[in-house]
């Protein structure tokens, strides 16, 4: 803050510069102040009020004990980290193959293409998303159980089945991530100076060395970034599980943000929903100071 308000005050030429970017992002500043920070702290007023249509009352920290000791928050708590665990690491390392592939043809148009092929499922409506990969794992006429019976194997109820909805569901999220996390590795790789592969063959390091001693220690900053970004999406997933699940079967499904959605606009309990809101926004601030702390070194060329 001092150091903003010395650049307010400057009168060198580059002070004048930075004081012009400032007045720049001013806009989107006030904006994201708005839209996000007023929300926030709506949140945190209606979290000590005990909330309805009618009426409004003011409990303390009732909210607060009350869905701390909510069993079916934890359960959601415990399916979020659940579908996190099957997600995020599995759209690293595919991600990570698919832009080390990628990065293999020679021919550029055609490895465009491909890009942009694994990219499209982001830009995807996240409901249409999800009622594709409904049709995909329906158990009557859907593609994956079409593809079994080819095989001459049973068929499986992946989204009504308590064991194997949250890996169908991290399957879905994978598909709809994964073109994220390969753009940013697919730049970092492009990246990398070709000089240092070479010095590397130079010394005898094969394909496999490469990777492991070159490549990955270079991408390490793109992976951190990869996983903390994914880690956040991850927690805040909701349109797949509701277009597709809605929770079921007997709450397997339920994650932390459609339990908020249902306490909020289904059961009016916006003091319950707001203190998920609260819970959910610590623990996504710890992430992204986690995040500030691995990025404060970064990796030079040279």
């Amino acid at each position: 803050m001092r150091e903003f308000w010395k650049v307010l005050r400057g009168r060198t030429n580059m002070d004048r510069q930075r004081r012009a970017g400032y007045f720049f992002i001013a806009p989107a500043l006030l904006y994201f102040l708005l839209i996000y920070f007023y929300p926030l702290f709506q949140s945190f007023q209606i979290s000590f009020y005990k909330w309805s249509p009618t009426r409004s009352r003011y409990v303390g920290l009732q909210m607060y004990r009350k869905v701390w000791h909510d069993p079916i928050f934890w359960l959601t708590v415990k399916n979020t980290f659940m579908l996190v665990l099957l997600s995020v690491p599995a759209i690293v390392v595919l991600a990570l193959l698919v832009s080390i592939l990628l990065q293999s043809i020679r021919a550029t148009k055609f490895r465009n293409l491909l890009t942009t092929c694994y990219f499209l499922p982001l830009v995807t409506s996240l409901v249409a998303a999800g009622l594709i990969w409904e049709w995909i794992y329906n158990p009557t006429y859907g593609l994956l159980n079409h593809l079994l019976g080819y095989l001459g194997l049973p068929a499986q109820q992946w989204l009504s089945s308590m064991t194997q909805v949250l890996p169908s569901l991290a399957v879905i999220n994978i598909w709809v991530r994964l073109g994220f996390a390969v753009l940013i590795f697919s730049a970092a790789l492009q990246s990398i100076p070709q000089d240092f592969y070479d010095a590397a063959a130079i010394d005898g390091a094969g394909p496999i060395a490469s990777f492991w001693y070159l490549t990955l220690p270079l991408l390490n900053p793109q992976i951190v970034l990869v996983s903390i970004i994914e880690l956040i999406f991850g927690f805040k997933v909701f349109d797949q599980v509701f277009v597709t699940t809605q929770g079921n079967p007997a709450n397997a499904s339920k994650v932390i943000i459609l339990y908020l959605y249902e306490n909020a606009f289904k059961w009016y309990k916006l003091g319950e929903a707001s203190v998920m809101a609260i819970f959910l926004f610590l623990f996504l601030l710890c992430i992204s100071v986690l995040q500030w702390r691995f990025f404060r070194k970064t990796v030079t060329f040279g």
